[in-house]
């Protein structure tokens, strides 16, 4: 699969390689000029992060800052920044376009610790 001609796949030994969470809840992407660009985290681990965007601006490869509230609660309400880079854009079917037009997959710089909160406040928002 391609967008804009970029390679979009990544090969399976590239995936998988840490636990992932099954996420809903918005983040930000900060841009060069520092405006922050919304998106969805759909699953989240300690490697990494797959989001919904509308129209990415991003190149495969590209690296990003990424804020993520993954807790909600106001006390924690700081978002955590991660850097990582783009490992696969890949365009959402026309049945799933809606505010989101594409599916991003980041693999982060460093792995994350995921703490205790983090795991809980995404467990409580998936039994939802």
């Amino acid at each position: 699969m391609t967008y804009n001609g970029r390679v979009s796949e990544a090969p399976p030994s590239e995936r998988r390689q840490s636990v992932r969470y099954v996420a809903c809840f918005v983040m930000f992407v900060e841009q060069p000029d520092e405006t922050k660009l919304a998106a969805m985290i759909t699953d989240l681990s300690e490697v990494g992060v797959r989001l919904l965007v509308r129209h990415p601006p991003w190149a495969i490869g590209e690296e990003l800052r990424l804020g993520l509230h993954v807790t909600l609660k106001r006390e924690l309400d700081e978002p955590r920044i991660v850097t990582g880079h783009v490992k696969r854009i890949e365009a959402l079917p026309e049945t799933r376009v809606g505010l989101w037009t594409h599916q991003v997959a980041v693999e982060f710089t460093e792995r994350i610790a995921l703490t205790d909160a983090e795991r809980e406040a995404m467990a409580t928002r998936a039994a939802r």
